[in-house]
């Protein structure tokens, strides 16, 4: 995936979770797959998620894509 489509899929999942955050359910579901990878990236935890997946998607693409697979499974952003 291309520098422009990393930013621009990160934008849609940090939105995604800024629209279902009052849902714990779903808030949750986002929490677990962000911890399980951006903490690749991020293992202190002091990024904010966008940055994070940014540098996920530049640094480890294929866990790039398969955390957005996943969130597109989950029904958590849009295919």
């Amino acid at each position: 995936m291309d520098m422009e489509n990393i930013t621009m899929t990160a934008q849609k999942i940090s939105f995604a979770f800024e629209d279902m955050y009052g849902d714990k359910d779903k808030r949750a579901m986002f929490d677990a797959l962000f911890n399980r990878y951006l903490s690749e990236v991020d293992p202190a935890g002091v990024m904010d998620p966008y940055d994070a997946m940014v540098s996920l998607g530049r640094q480890v693409p294929a866990e790039f894509d398969q955390m957005v697979k996943e969130m597109q499974e989950m029904k958590l952003i849009p295919d």
